[in-house]
């Protein structure tokens, strides 16, 4: 069992380093949650690092910090995620999530192209595959991917079903419910939708099972506070990056240090087109912030760093800003138990 309520996305190596460090000083457990995109068999856009690659850096972290507890957590595993559906390759990311440590698995099937009875066919025998590789392994299950749906009464029978399914034959840690949340631009637009989540809160109590909530970025104090005893754990990522990104760019304006070049290649690579929401799509600095963290691995990311490194602690600026954020959550609910 997990004691940890906050998820981080682990976007760059100094976000990776941030979370290490923090759970090593404050002594809390805290979970990394890796998407297929961010990192995988096959590499994925964070230092394209493999699985192998990036346990191989956990590693690192935690001899260098003792006394952290930081749960190695697979985000969003399931066909189409990193625009591929062949499942091969998704029974690949678990073979390899296991030989590698992780602790836990997010089976998310959402976009299985098939039938509501194919999907859920599908999950369950990749969740048995898991289990057969490691039958101590956690799971997080839900089939749904954040979109800000306000969910309402009417959903509350499906969900029933869909908990049901998975308890005859796995016993999840998670079961992710669609809050309301969702993240666009630089903020959270989403609203909280409290009755519904009071309402299956219950249902996931008589069935052991904890409620995650995703795109829980950019959430005020009060926010955060509201979730108490409501929600069991949240998973943050995109603010890291926006954070990061725009540690480093005020960093260049300070020193006047060109960034052009990175945040035309930042615009060009059209990532920033996912999280858009009202704004002027020509605002190419919003771009950049949005979409930063997809290229934190190029060239021109690594040349303005090379010039910031020779005026700045730079790694050193991006890791505390990251740790003032995950302390921001902490402060204000991960002490505090539900």
């Amino acid at each position: 069992m997990l004691k940890s309520n906050l998820g981080i996305g682990p976007l760059s190596s100094e976000i990776i380093e941030a979370a290490f460090r923090y759970s090593n000083y404050q002594r809390t457990e805290l979970m990394l949650i890796a998407s297929k995109n961010q990192i995988d068999h096959s590499g994925g856009y964070v230092n394209n690092w493999t699985t192998s690659q990036y346990a191989g850096f956990l590693n690192e972290m935690g001899k260098k910090y003792h006394f952290s507890s930081v749960k190695v957590c697979r985000d969003h595993c399931g066909p189409g995620f990193n625009g591929i559906y062949d499942l091969e390759d998704t029974y690949k990311t678990i073979e390899t999530d296991i030989k590698n440590g992780f602790d836990l698995i997010h089976i998310d099937f959402c976009h299985f192209k098939g039938s509501k009875d194919e999907r859920f066919e599908e999950s369950k025998k990749a969740i048995e595959r898991c289990l057969s590789l490691n039958p101590k392994i956690l799971l997080e299950v839900g089939t749904d991917e954040n979109t800000g749906m306000n969910f309402g009464f009417m959903n509350v029978p499906e969900l029933r079903e869909e908990i049901s399914f998975f308890k005859g034959f796995c016993n999840p840690e998670f079961y992710v419910v669609q809050t309301g949340s969702l993240v666009k631009e630089i903020s959270q637009v989403g609203n909280f939708n409290k009755k519904f989540i009071e309402k299956v809160r219950p249902i996931l109590k008589e069935n052991s099972l904890k409620l995650k909530e995703h795109n829980a970025d950019y959430l005020s104090r009060e926010e955060i506070s509201d979730r108490i005893g409501i929600v069991d754990a949240m998973n943050i990522a995109p603010q890291l990056g926006v954070v990061q990104t725009s540690v480093v760019l005020g960093k260049c304006l300070e020193y006047g240090i060109k960034f052009d070049d990175f945040a035309e290649e930042v615009y060009r690579g059209g990532k920033w087109k996912k999280w858009m929401h009202s704004s002027n799509p020509e605002n190419k600095f919003l771009c950049a912030l949005m979409a930063g963290h997809y290229h934190f691995a190029s060239d021109g990311y690594k040349k303005i760093i090379g010039l910031l490194e020779k005026r700045v602690e730079i790694q050193e600026t991006i890791i505390n800003s990251i740790m003032e954020v995950i302390g921001h959550y902490q402060s204000a609910y991960g002490r505090k138990k539900p």
